[in-house]
């Protein structure tokens, strides 16, 4: 008789700054700057326009052309306010125990415990330092430097059986 033992995979990390940023790196949406700029253009020519071609309050163009300024801010410093958001909520610098099995991929701290199951899972997508996975209410990053070789092997299965 064949016995099967099923795979169980647990670890601990520290929630730090390489780890946050890390994570914003793999799960950030893709690089929209030219919508950013274009909208801030827009904004800008609107605000000018306001400004020197007709007789209203001037501080409401002002306020446009400022408007897109914020626009072109928040395209620069996005990353930056993530982290700094990151760095200083409750789960910055505390400990996270992933454990990762059959059923699907657990994480525990001080503050937070979530189950994600592999049923509930749509896609596995492998990225350079880690793995997202894609599920019914949104989707989370591993950290690939967090794994075991086996643990990697074990997710990139499940990656090609969930396709």
């Amino acid at each position: 008789m064949l016995m099967t033992t099923d795979f169980s995979y647990s670890t601990t990390y520290i929630l730090d700054k390489s780890h946050f940023s890390e994570t914003y790196d793999a799960s950030a949406p893709s690089d929209n700057a030219n919508k950013v700029y274009l909208l801030a253009g827009l904004l800008s020519l609107a605000g000018l326009s306001l400004l020197l071609l007709t007789e209203i309050e001037p501080f409401i163009a002002w306020f446009i052309i400022a408007l897109a300024g914020l626009e072109i801010f928040s395209l620069r410093f996005r990353k930056p306010w993530w982290l700094a958001r990151q760095l200083i909520s409750k789960a910055a610098n505390t400990e996270l125990t992933l454990h990762i099995n059959e059923e699907g991929v657990s994480s525990k701290s001080l503050h937070v415990e979530s189950t994600i199951l592999w049923a509930d899972i749509n896609k596995i997508e492998q990225t350079s330092q880690g793995w997202m996975l894609f599920h019914t209410k949104g989707k989370n990053y591993v950290a690939g430097r967090c794994l075991s070789e086996q643990a990697n092997e074990f997710i990139q299965a499940k990656s090609r059986t969930e396709s």
